[in-house]
C-alpha cells in the first residue's frame, strides 16, 4: 500500500521537520525517529491544525519534510488537506496505528507521499527514517533534474541568439534532415524567410531549381567521396582541414542577385554528448568579389606587361643574372639607348655613369644594405615608405644624351609566387622641372591658401595638435564664425555645438575607430568616403544655423606628411537644406500619389478599385480570427431623372453630398467607396447585424433630409436605398456584394428610400 523506498542508512543532512501530533505513541519511539531524521534533534511539533498552519505561513519557514500521527481517519485526511491548502506543505508521510485500506489510499490520493502503519512491533520507526532519507534523495533528484532543464532550454536559446545573430549565413538539419535553424544572414542572401523553410526539409529551393541535397544533407548522411562527385566534382569540393567529416565547395548560383553569385560553403557534422551524428550545419558565403578579382587579375598581370612598355615612365627590369628583360620606350627616350640594344645586356652603367659599376637595381638584386648603397649614393638615397626592401635615389646626371638632368630612380625586388627573388625592376624618373620648382614651393604654398580661402566651399583644416590653421571665407559666411575667432585655437566645435565635442576631422587626425566614431555619427548617415584613403562622410541637422536650421553635408580626409604621416585634417561642408527638402517634397508627392490611385477624385471616397482589394483583406481577416464583418451598399434613388432634369453637373453636387452623409455617419474603423455612377458601399468590420443596420438608418436619413438646391434655384430632397448584409465565412467576394446589391433592389421595389437587411443564409429578406 504505501509507495516504494530507496532503502537508505538514515539522512546524512540535517532535515526540517514539521511534526503535527494528533495522537503520538506513548512510548519515546517517536522522539528517536524524529532527532535521526532531522539528525540534529529538532523539531517543530504542534498538536493542532492551527499551530501547524502558523509555522508553515511564518516568514521565513521553509520544511523539508511534514510527519502527520494520528489514528482517527477523518481527523487525519481533514488535517493533510488543510495544510495542503495553504500551498506551503513539503512532503507529507502520515504515521497511524490504524491499517484502515480506505484511509491510506484517500490520504495518498490527497497527495500525501506515503501512509506508514504503527505496528505493534516497532518495525514502523525504521521505516520511517528510511522513508524520510528516501524523500529527501528524490527531492533532490527533482530538483538538479530541474536545474539542468533550465540550463538546456537556456543553452538551446543562446544557441539560437548566435545563430541567428551571425553576420555568415547559415542553417542547420536535423537527423532527418529538416530544417531547424535558418539564420537573418541566410535569409538575406537567399530571399527566403525562416519561417517559409523551418521545419520542412526543403532548404534545396533556396539553391537550385529541381530537388537534390545540399552538402549539409550528404554530410549527415556520412556520405562517400563519390556521392560528393556527383555533385560537387567540378565545383572544387574539398575536405575541410578544420573540423574532421566536414567539407567545403564552391559554386555559381545564378538566381542570386542581378547576375548570379558565386558562394563559398561549408557543412559539417553536429554530433551529440555520445558522438552519434544529430544533425549538419551549413555556412555560406559571398565570394562573388573574390572570383572576379581572380579573373581581374589575370588581366592586370597582362595589362602590366603593356604598362611597362607603354608607362612614360622610363622603366627596365633585369633578372636574376642583371640581364636586362624589360626596357620600354621612356627608357629609350629619356637613356638614348633601344630596347634592341638593351634587351640582354649588363653594361647599363656605361649609358649613365660612363664606367663600370653597379646601378640601383643591381645593388638591390645583390641585397645590398645600407652601407653598400650609401658608398655609391651617399646623401642621396632613402629606403622607400612604401615597398619594403625598395630603395630610391635622386641624382644629378651631367653627361646624359640630351643633356645633364636630375633624376629621381627607384628600385626594387621582383619575386615569384613563392615568394623567390626573380629580379629586379628599376624606374627612372627625369625630376629636373621638380628640382626647379621646389625654388618656388613657398610661393606655392601661399596660392594653396589663396585658394582654400578663394573656395566656394566651406572649408576648414586642422593641424596635428587640432588647432585650426585655416578657416575660409566660405566657412565663415556658413557659421557666422569669423577666421580670426578661431585660428590657431582648438575651438572649432563652436561653430556648429552647443557643448565641446570634436568635429568629424578632429576625428580623423586621431585615426578613430569606427565605434568611436558611431558615438557621434550613427544616426547622421555617416560613412567611409569611396574617395579618399581614411576620409569620411556624414550629414547632419544644425538648428542655430540660419532662420531655422540647416542640414549640412560635411567631409573629412586626413592630410599627410611626405613619409604618409597624418598631420592634418580637412574638412568641407555644404549645405544640403534644399536638398533635403526637395527630398522631403518628392517623398510627400509619392505618398498623395499613392492616395489619388485610389482615391475617386469627384467625392474624396476610395474607388471601386481599392474596394476589391480591401474587401478581400477585410474578409481573409474576419475569417482567420472569426470576428464580424458587415457590408452596406446604397444607390441614389430616380438619380437619372434627376440628371436628365437637371444636368450632370448638379447630379454631381448630389454624389458628393451622399459621400459627405456617409463620412459623418461612420465609425473610424469603417471604410466608404465609391462603387459605380451612383452607388456606394462601406465596409463595417467588427460589426454585428443590428450595429450596420443603425448605422445605413444614420446615412439614409441624414441624406433624405438633406436639400439639395439646382441651378433653376428649386429645393429638392434626394434619397437612397440600402442593403445590408452580413460576410458567412468560406463565400466568396462576388456573393458577399451580390447578396447587399440584392438588398438594395429589394429597398427599390418596396418604395425605396429605406433600408433592407439580407439574413446570410437563410435566403430571407428583412426591413
Amino acid at each position: 500500500m504505501a509507495r516504494s523506498a530507496t532503502p537508505s542508512n538514515h539522512t546524512a543532512n540535517a532535515m526540517r521537520l514539521l511534526q503535527l501530533e494528533l495522537d503520538a505513541p506513548t512510548d519515546d519511539t517517536l522522539d528517536r525517529a524524529a532527532r535521526t531524521i532531522t539528525s540534529d534533534g529538532k523539531a517543530t511539533r504542534c498538536r493542532t491544525v492551527t499551530t501547524a498552519l502558523r509555522h508553515l505561513n511564518a516568514a521565513g519557514a521553509a520544511f523539508d519534510l511534514a510527519l502527520i500521527c494520528g489514528d482517527d481517519a477523518q481527523a487525519l485526511l481533514g488535517a493533510y488537506s488543510a495544510l495542503a491548502a495553504s500551498g506551503r506543505l513539503p512532503p507529507t508521510l502520515v504515521l497511524s496505528a490504524t491499517a484502515s485500506v480506505d484511509t491510506a489510499v484517500s490520504l495518498l490520493k490527497a497527495g500525501a507521499d506515503d501512509f506508514i502503519v504503527r505496528d505493534a512491533a516497532g518495525h514502523w520507526a525504521e521505516r520511517l527514517t528510511d522513508e524520510a532519507a528516501a524523500l529527501q534523495t528524490r527531492r533532490r533528484a527533482l530538483s538538479e533534474r530541474a536545474q539542468l532543464d533550465a540550463e538546456l532550454r537556456e543553452s538551446e536559446r543562446r544557441l539560437a541568439q548566435i545563430v541567428d545573430g551571425s553576420s555568415v549565413a547559415m542553417f542547420v538539419i536535423d537527423q532527418q534532415h529538416r530544417v531547424t535553424h535558418w539564420n537573418r544572414a541566410c535569409e538575406a542572401m537567399t530571399g527566403i524567410a525562416a519561417e517559409d523553410v523551418i521545419g520542412t526539409s526543403e532548404q534545396w529551393r533556396a539553391f537550385y531549381a529541381k530537388k537534390r541535397p545540399c552538402m549539409a544533407d550528404l554530410v549527415l548522411d556520412g556520405a562517400i567521396e563519390s556521392r560528393f562527385n556527383r555533385y560537387y566534382g567540378d565545383k572544387d569540393y574539398r575536405r575541410s582541414t578544420l573540423i574532421p567529416g566536414s567539407y567545403e565547395a564552391e559554386d555559381f548560383f545564378p538566381n542570386f542577385g542581378d547576375c548570379g553569385r558565386w558562394l563559398f560553403f561549408t557543412a559539417a557534422p553536429l554530433h551529440d554528448s555520445h558522438g552519434n551524428v544529430v544533425g549538419a550545419i551549413e555556412t555560406l558565403q559571398d565570394v562573388t568579389a573574390q572570383k572576379r578579382a581572380e579573373v581581374a587579375l589575370g588581366e592586370r598581370e597582362t595589362l602590366l606587361r603593356q604598362i611597362i612598355q607603354c608607362s612614360s615612365v622610363a622603366t627596365f627590369v633585369i633578372d636574376r643574372e642583371h640581364r636586362i628583360t624589360h626596357w620600354n620606350r621612356a627608357a629609350e627616350i629619356l637613356l638614348g639607348r633601344s630596347a634592341d640594344s638593351a634587351i640582354g645586356a649588363r653594361d647599363l652603367a656605361h649609358e649613365v655613369y660612363r664606367r663600370d659599376r653597379p646601378v640601383l637595381a643591381d645593388l638591390v638584386l645583390d641585397g645590398a644594405g645600407d652601407e653598400e648603397i650609401a658608398r655609391y649614393y651617399d646623401g642621396r638615397y632613402r629606403r622607400s615608405a612604401t615597398i619594403d626592401g625598395a630603395f630610391e635615389v635622386e641624382d644629378f646626371f651631367p653627361d646624359l644624351d640630351g643633356g645633364p638632368r636630375w633624376l629621381h630612380f627607384a628600385a626594387a625586388l621582383l619575386h615569384d609566387e613563392q615568394g623567390r627573388t626573380i629580379g629586379a625592376i628599376e624606374t627612372l624618373l627625369d625630376i629636373s622641372e621638380r628640382k626647379r620648382a621646389e625654388e618656388r614651393i613657398q610661393e606655392s604654398e601661399r596660392r594653396l591658401a589663396q585658394i582654400i580661402d578663394g573656395s566656394a566651399v566651406a572649408a576648414f583644416v586642422v593641424d596635428q595638435t587640432h588647432r585650426v590653421t585655416h578657416w575660409n571665407r566660405a566657412c565663415a559666411a556658413l557659421t557666422g564664425v569669423p577666421a580670426s575667432e578661431v585660428i590657431g585655437t582648438r575651438q572649432q566645435w563652436r561653430a556648429f555645438y552647443p557643448a565641446e565635442r570634436p568635429c568629424l576631422a578632429d576625428l580623423v587626425v586621431d585615426g578613430a575607430v569606427e565605434e568611436k566614431l558611431s558615438r557621434y555619427y550613427l544616426n547622421k548617415q555617416f560613412h567611409r568616403s569611396q574617395i579618399v584613403e581614411g576620409g569620411y562622410e556624414a550629414q547632419d541637422f544644425f538648428a542655430n544655423f540660419g532662420n531655422s536650421g540647416r542640414w549640412l553635408y560635411f567631409t573629412a580626409a586626413p592630410l599627410r606628411n611626405a613619409q604618409g604621416e597624418i598631420v592634418g585634417a580637412i574638412e568641407t561642408l555644404q549645405d544640403i537644406t534644399e536638398q533635403k527638402r526637395a527630398e522631403e517634397n518628392l517623398r510627400q508627392s509619392e505618398e498623395r500619389y499613392r492616395v489619388l490611385s485610389i482615391t475617386d477624385g469627384m467625392t474624396g471616397l476610395y474607388n471601386a478599385r481599392h474596394f476589391a482589394q480591401r474587401l478581400r483583406e477585410e474578409m481573409d481577416r474576419c475569417q482567420r480570427y472569426q470576428h464580424p464583418l458587415a457590408l452596406m451598399l446604397m444607390d441614389i434613388d430616380n438619380f437619372k431623372q434627376f440628371n436628365d432634369r437637371y444636368g450632370h453637373v448638379e447630379g454631381d453636387q448630389v454624389l458628393i453630398r451622399l459621400a459627405e452623409c456617409i463620412t459623418a455617419c461612420l465609425r473610424r474603423t469603417d471604410q466608404a467607396f465609391r462603387y459605380g455612377g451612383e452607388e456606394f458601399v462601406v465596409l463595417l468590420p467588427e460589426t454585428e447585424m443590428g450595429e450596420a443596420i443603425a448605422a445605413a438608418e444614420r446615412v439614409r436619413a441624414m441624406f433624405a433630409g438633406s436639400e439639395i438646391r439646382p441651378g433653376d434655384g428649386s429645393t429638392v430632397c434626394c434619397t437612397a436605398s440600402i442593403g445590408v448584409t452580413t460576410f458567412v465565412a468560406g463565400e466568396t467576394p462576388r456573393d458577399f456584394v451580390a447578396r447587399a446589391d440584392s438588398g438594395t433592389y429589394e429597398a427599390k421595389r418596396r418604395g425605396k428610400n429605406r433600408v433592407i437587411r439580407i439574413v446570410p443564409g437563410m435566403g430571407n429578406i428583412v426591413d
